[in-house]
């Protein structure tokens, strides 16, 4: 067989694969949608008198979001973990980058895009429902000349005007999402059994590594400074010591500047935002490619 991709065998396995999985992804979906009204219904007994919270409804998606998102991944390849139908799934008659893509799209564009949806279908329900419920007490105990302040549904990926300069982290959210969902694709490929414990145990201990080597190693043997404009520069503090010993720091003047040219900051930064997932990806193909049951 052709290991190389095909769009029309690859066409083919993503229709062998809804219709092995619908019920289980129909059943799915009417799930989240419960848990994200159920979720609602409390917050709105929790504040009766108030509008549904533009910060509730950012959590909740983000949260739900990166749980069920995590768990979802960590399903994918669910099939390595039982040896008649992980000999089943290898035995099929597609590429392992066939099978791969398959997995992302479902697993990654359609997850995304359906859980979005449903979001802000129950959401924008809800926030009608509390502005009805938030207004209903409002005319009962409103004094005065006060206005009503309605409760809005919450853009989730574009952060309100806080002024020139300030960053949209809700984009930064959604790439850190991306990049952690990768690691538990790469985990349900690596660890068929419990492969989401052993992902999120996993994670946590490169995390640790990371964080001690950084904190131990890295920063005590850095001169006294910090970080400038960007990762790709630093600044050195001009240090006196004085005969008392005690230190003083000198004025930003006679500090000194370390800097690697601009473009390799961008280079970096970029790496940092966007090149995880897809380093998590290939890895997975290499890994999926040389799977044995």
């Amino acid at each position: 067989m052709n290991q190389s991709f095909e769009f029309n065998r690859w066409l083919m396995l993503v229709s062998k694969h809804w219709s092995e999985n619908k019920k289980k992804y129909t059943l799915s979906l009417i799930a989240m949608a419960g848990l994200l009204l159920v979720w609602f219904i409390f917050s709105l007994f929790m504040e009766p008198y108030r509008p549904l919270d533009e910060s509730v409804q950012l959590g909740t998606y983000y949260f739900g979001l990166s749980v069920v998102g995590c768990l979802f991944g960590s399903m994918l390849f669910a099939e390595l973990a039982s040896k008649s139908k992980g000999i089943n799934f290898l035995s099929v008659p597609a590429s392992s980058l066939e099978k791969l893509l398959c997995a992302l799209l479902y697993g990654v564009v359609i997850f995304f895009i359906t859980y979005t949806l449903i979001f802000y279908i129950v959401d924008i329900s809800m926030v009608k429902l509390s502005n009805a419920i938030a207004f209903s007490h409002w005319q009962k105990t409103h004094i005065g000349t006060s206005t009503f302040d309605a409760g809005k549904v919450m853009n989730v990926f574009v952060l309100p005007d806080k002024g020139p300069g300030v960053p949209n982290v809700f984009f930064y959210f959604v790439l850190a999402y991306f990049a952690i969902q990768s690691a538990f694709i790469l985990g349900s490929v690596y660890f068929p059994k419990f492969s989401f414990i052993k992902t999120v145990i996993a994670l946590l201990l490169v995390s640790l590594a990371f964080t001690f080597i950084v904190g131990k190693i890295i920063q005590p043997i850095m001169p006294h400074g910090n970080y400038y404009k960007g990762i790709s520069s630093y600044r050195i503090y001009h240090v006196t010591e004085l005969s008392t010993g005690s230190t003083v720091v000198s004025d930003d003047d006679a500090d000194k500047i370390v800097s690697l040219p601009n473009w390799i900051n961008d280079v970096l930064i970029a790496l940092v935002k966007y090149a995880f997932a897809p380093l998590f990806w290939i890895v997975t193909f290499y890994r999926l490619k040389e799977k044995e049951i």
